[in-house]
């Protein structure tokens, strides 16, 4: 469980150290403290690449097409072309009960953890 808890809180910092630029065809992740590019993924040509971040997934919309990115690394997980829709503006949103959700699992697994160390301290 140790592993697992070490594991969740590299990448939620590692998380809050980078944001993401949509750019022309191209998503970028960018260090926060150093403006250093981390990785880009080029999509579709498009002049805009509207993107949202949840959870470990972006969502990325260019020239018609939305993609599904991992945020760890920029890999395309998934593209749709939404046939017959054509090229115009695309607005993105994420349901954000569903991170609270997350960030509430993970306080419950955090709190487990330290409820069981202490279990175990005490008994010995």
């Amino acid at each position: 469980m140790e592993s697992t808890l070490s594991r969740l809180s590299v990448r939620f910092r590692s998380m809050q150290d980078r944001f993401y630029v949509g750019v022309k065809r191209y998503v970028l992740c960018i260090e926060r403290r150093t403006g250093r590019e981390i990785w880009r993924t080029e999509l579709k040509n498009s002049v805009l690449v509207n993107l949202v971040v949840s959870g470990d997934m972006i969502f990325a919309h260019a020239g018609g097409v939305m993609f599904g990115l991992r945020t760890a690394d920029g890999a395309i997980l998934w593209r749709n072309e939404f046939t017959g829709l054509g090229y115009g503006y695309c607005l993105i949103a994420t349901d954000p009960n569903q991170e609270q959700m997350q960030a509430g699992a993970v306080a419950a697994a955090v709190a487990v953890s330290a409820a069981s160390s202490s279990a175990a301290s005490s008994s010995s």
